[in-house]
């Protein structure tokens, strides 16, 4: 199953309306999802694995493996359902 990763932060103004976008997606795909604040331990080794600048960044994992940075900033709703079913 793919899986939506949201690294976040709590001053930032812009992360709640990518969390809105991708529980909306939810509602009609079917995906893992995951909101991580980027300054837990967990959320710092993801930035330094991804060579994150900025939240909110939206990694995405597929079953094949493969991970990407798919977004950074508020994703765009249509793009981020094309990026849930991209193999």
């Amino acid at each position: 199953m793919v899986k939506v990763t949201l690294l976040t932060t709590s001053n930032c103004p812009y992360c709640p309306l990518a969390k809105e976008v991708w529980g909306e997606l939810r509602k009609k795909h079917e995906f893992e999802f995951e909101v991580i604040d980027a300054m837990t331990p967990k959320g710092k080794e993801l930035i330094t694995k991804f060579n994150v600048m900025a939240v909110p960044t939206s990694i995405i994992s597929y079953e094949s493996g493969k991970e990407e940075v798919a977004f950074r900033g508020v994703p765009d709703p249509d793009k981020a359902a094309e990026k849930l079913v991209e193999r």
